[in-house]
C-alpha cells in the first residue's frame, strides 16, 4: 500500500502550491477542493470547534474513517454518507449542503474502487497531527512554515479565530489593527510549536518545509517533497513542477509595519525558526 500524504498549515502559509505540486505529481487530492486546494471534505467533517471541544478519540476516529472511504474507495455506505452529512450540516463554515447531497448519492452508487497513493491539503489538518498519526499506518505529514511576520499581518484570521481558543488567545472584535496582529503572532508561534512537538513523534513520517526556503529553491525544496511523499516522477515532469512555486507580493510585507509592537520572544521566536527579521 502507497502513502497517505496530507499538509496542514497556518491558512495562508502557501500550501496551495505544494498542494498543486502533489496533485501534478498524480497523487489523488479529492474532487471537492477550492481555489487554494483545500479538500472541503475534510473541512467539513473535522473544521469544527463545537465538535472538537467534546469529541472523543472515537469520535474522531469515525469521521477520519468517513473521510479515508470517501478519498481511498471512492465510496460511502449509507451510515458514513449520514455521518458526513450531519458533520457538514452542524459545521456553520457550510450554510448550504445541496451539492453535497449529490455528491454523496454519487459516492453511494459508486462502485468502490481502491487508490494505492492519495493525500489532501486542508490548513485544519495541524490540529489533528496527533490523531492523523494514530489512525493511519501509512501517514506522511508536511507542516509548512511561512515567516511568522508576514503572518501576523495576513488577512487570514481564519484558523485565529477558530481555534484561538485552544491557547487562551481570544478575538473580540474590538481590537485595533496593532492588537489583532500581536494575536495572529502568538497564535502562529503557538500552534507551531505544538505541530512541531508532535512532528516529533513522527520521526521520518514528518517534513517541515519552510516558505521562504521552497520559494527561492523550488528544485531543492519539491526533490525533497517527492523523495518524502514515495513518489516516482520522471525528469520531464519534474522540471514543469520546479515552476509551480512563486514569489509572491506578501513575501516580507511585515517590512512595512512598525515590529515594536511584538515581544521580544516573540521575534526571537521567528528567528529560532530560520527566519531573517
Amino acid at each position: 500500500m502507497g502513502n497517505v500524504i496530507a499538509i496542514g498549515a497556518l491558512g495562508g502559509s502557501g500550501t496551495r502550491a505544494i498542494a498543486q505540486v502533489l496533485i501534478e505529481a498524480g497523487v489523488y487530492m479529492g474532487d471537492n477542493l477550492n481555489y487554494p486546494n483545500d479538500n472541503l471534505i475534510f473541512t467539513r467533517l473535522l473544521k469544527n470547534p463545537a465538535f472538537h471541544k467534546t469529541a472523543s478519540n472515537e469520535d474522531i476516529n469515525e469521521r477520519l474513517n468517513v473521510f479515508k472511504q470517501y478519498m481511498e474507495r471512492n465510496h460511502l455506505n449509507f451510515h458514513d454518507a449520514g455521518i458526513l452529512l450531519k458533520a457538514s450540516t452542524d459545521n456553520l463554515n457550510f450554510k448550504d449542503n445541496r451539492k453535497l447531497w449529490v455528491t454523496v448519492i454519487r459516492k453511494i452508487l459508486t462502485v468502490p474502487k481502491q487508490r494505492e497513493v492519495w493525500g489532501w491539503k486542508e490548513p485544519n489538518t495541524q490540529i489533528y497531527i496527533e490523531e492523523l498519526y494514530n489512525f493511519f499506518d501509512n501517514l506522511k505529514y508536511i507542516h509548512v512554515v511561512r515567516h511568522g511576520l508576514d503572518m501576523a499581518f495576513s488577512n487570514n484570521k481564519q484558523q485565529l479565530l477558530t481555534w484561538g481558543y485552544k491557547y487562551d488567545i481570544h478575538v473580540q472584535g474590538n481590537e485595533k489593527e496593532d492588537e489583532v496582529a500581536y494575536k495572529q503572532l502568538e497564535y502562529w508561534i503557538k500552534s507551531t510549536e505544538e505541530s512541531l512537538k508532535k512532528g516529533e513523534k513522527l520521526g521520518d513520517n514528518f517534513l517541515l518545509i519552510n516558505h521562504s526556503t521552497f520559494c527561492k529553491s523550488p528544485k531543492e525544496q519539491i526533490d525533497r517533497i517527492i523523495e518524502f511523499s514515495g513518489l516516482a516522477v520522471e525528469e520531464e515532469k519534474l522540471s514543469e513542477l520546479y515552476k509551480i512555486p512563486k514569489q509572491t507580493k506578501t513575501i516580507g510585507r511585515y517590512q512595512k509595519h512598525n515590529l515594536d509592537i511584538f515581544d521580544n520572544h516573540q521575534i526571537d521566536f521567528v528567528k529560532q525558526l530560520g527566519f531573517e527579521v
